[in-house]
C-alpha cells in the first residue's frame, strides 16, 4: 500500500500543476482539433488526446501540456495495476477499470464539488467540448482513493453479490459516473454504501487494454 500512496501523491502533485495550466491545456486542444479538422465533436477519450499530441501538435508548449495529461493518466493506471496485484476486488475496481480505459467515452463525465475544473471553463460551449476531459483526472483520483480505502483486499472474503447485467440503454461512462455520484453523496452524508459490481464490458473482457491502442481512435 505504500506504493499506492506514493503513486497517488505523485499524481496529485502533477495534477495541481496541470490544474494551474488548464487554460494552456484548452488552447492546446483547440489548436490540435483545428489542425485535425475535428472541431465539431467534444473531446471524448484519452486516446483522442494522444492522437492529437502525436499527429496534430506542432507547438512545443502544446505538446508539453498534452504530455503532462497523458503522464498523469499513466500514473493512475499504474496505481490500478498495483491494487490489482495486491488482490483488491469490488465494484469500485471495476468502475476504475472502465474509467481509465483509454478508449472509454468520457464526454458526459462531470466532476462535482469541491472540484471546480468544469466551472473554470469559459462558456457553455467549452463545457460541452471539454467538460469530460477536464473532469477525468479529479474523478479518477477520487475513485482510486475510495477504492484503496474500501475495496475488498486479499485477506477479505470476496464479494458474494450477483453481478447484474447493465441495461441495454446505459453506456459504460454513465455507469462509472453514476457510481461516482453515489460515492460522493454517501461521503457527504457520512454514510457508507455497498454497491454490487457489474459485468466487465468492452476490451476489459480480454484483459487490460493497451495504453497506446493501435491505430487512430474513431472520433
Amino acid at each position: 500500500m505504500n506504493r499506492v500512496k506514493e503513486k497517488l501523491k505523485s499524481a496529485e502533485q502533477k495534477r495541481k500543476v496541470f490544474k494551474q495550466q488548464q487554460c494552456i491545456f484548452m488552447t492546446a486542444l483547440e489548436r490540435s482539433r483545428d489542425q485535425a479538422q475535428d472541431k465539431t465533436k467534444p473531446v471524448c477519450s484519452v486516446a483522442q488526446v494522444q492522437w492529437y499530441m502525436e499527429d496534430h501538435c506542432s507547438n512545443t508548449t502544446d505538446r508539453r501540456i498534452l504530455s503532462l495529461f497523458l503522464e498523469i493518466m499513466e500514473d493512475l493506471m499504474e496505481v490500478l495495476d498495483i491494487l490489482e496485484g495486491l488482490g483488491f476486488t469490488g465494484s469500485l475496481m471495476e468502475n476504475c477499470r472502465i474509467l481509465l480505459c483509454p478508449t472509454t467515452d468520457i464526454s458526459n463525465l462531470r466532476a462535482q464539488f469541491p472540484h471546480d475544473e468544469v466551472n473554470r471553463l469559459s462558456c457553455v460551449e467549452a463545457r460541452n467540448y471539454y467538460g469530460g476531459v477536464v473532469s477525468l483526472i479529479p474523478v479518477a483520483v477520487d475513485l482510486l482513493r475510495e477504492t484503496a480505502r474500501t475495496s475488498a483486499g486479499p485477506q477479505k472474503e470476496p464479494e458474494k453479490a450477483e453481478v447484474p447485467k447493465p441495461q441495454p440503454t446505459e453506456t459504460v461512462p454513465q455507469q462509472a459516473m453514476d457510481s461516482y455520484m453515489e460515492d460522493q453523496s454517501a461521503s457527504q452524508n457520512g454514510q457508507s454504501q455497498t454497491k454490487k459490481p457489474y459485468k466487465e464490458t468492452g476490451g476489459w473482457n480480454a484483459g487490460k487494454p493497451s495504453w497506446k491502442p493501435p491505430g487512430r481512435p474513431k472520433v
